[in-house]
């Protein structure tokens, strides 16, 4: 026997979405933890400068002279 929500049950219905409105932010917060030390300069230090245009990549300096672009 299957079970389904009613979508008439406004109580179901707002608990469900509460329920995927919290493993969508639990996924964000462990793509966040595991993609931590990802960083854009090849020496691991945060950039120095950027320039972006409107459409287009960004370009990053990174401190030992490096542009990188993203």
């Amino acid at each position: 026997m299957k079970r389904r929500l009613d979508l008439r049950n406004r109580k179901a219905v707002l608990l469900a979405m509460t329920a995927c409105a919290l493993v969508l932010f639990a996924a964000g917060i462990v793509a966040a933890f595991l993609s931590r030390h990802n960083t854009i300069c090849p020496d691991k230090k945060p950039p120095v400068a950027q320039q972006s245009d409107v459409i287009g990549p960004t370009e990053y300096r990174c401190a030992n002279g490096v542009v990188v672009t993203k």
